[in-house]
């Protein structure tokens, strides 16, 4: 897929940017209130910017990215440690279903899906355990400054990547795949959505 292709070139270019390691406010947040267990599965982890942190707070986590330049840059980052880095497809992954405890999509990595982000949520919520627990942020398509982008349509380019734009529409959405849904909305405007 082209699109797809693109977003993976995109993000090779940038690599250098997604090499920090740091958990945002929002992402501590949800990590300390919602993300439950031991076995953590990182979808699109890039760089490895929050492996260590979430590796540092006891999770036996795995990373997976689609993009190889940021595969190998996480494993030079975790060398020596108990952290597994994988080069897969959060649309196709490779696990037994019920093998996590919780399932962490950050950063609007979910948005990077194309053409469906449904496809990913899908395979997120196969692999994870059944009282397991799905978050992910997503770009708001009704954030109040981009208002007039309403009607660009679902995905639009965003510093050259095709990215998705959430609306309230999502939440029943999401409702037909997990038993509990809750959105919360973050100072950025941006939402971050966690099903239980």
């Amino acid at each position: 897929n082209y699109i797809v292709e693109n977003n993976i070139r995109v993000f090779t270019s940038k690599y250098e940017k997604y090499k920090r390691d740091y958990f945002d406010e929002d992402e501590e947040f949800i990590v300390e209130k919602y993300l439950k267990g031991k076995k953590i599965l990182v979808l699109g982890c890039g760089a490895g910017r929050t492996l260590l942190p979430l590796y540092q707070k006891g999770y036996d986590v795995t990373g997976i990215d689609i993009t190889p330049k940021m595969i190998e840059e996480a494993q030079k980052k975790i060398a020596g440690l108990s952290i597994k880095v994988l080069l897969m497809d959060a649309c196709n992954l490779k696990f037994a279903d019920n093998t996590f405890d919780c399932v962490f999509f950050p950063f609007h990595g979910i948005d990077c899906i194309y053409p469906n982000i449904y496809t990913a949520v899908l395979e997120a919520k196969r692999v994870m355990k059944p009282t397991g627990t799905f978050s992910f942020s997503s770009h708001n398509r009704l954030y109040i400054r981009k208002i007039h982008r309403f009607f660009e349509g679902t995905y639009t380019n965003y510093g050259g990547l095709a990215m998705y734009r959430s609306t309230f529409l999502d939440y029943f959405r999401l409702r037909k795949y997990f038993n509990k849904v809750k959105m919360i909305q973050r100072i950025s405007r941006k939402k971050q959505w966690t099903a239980l």
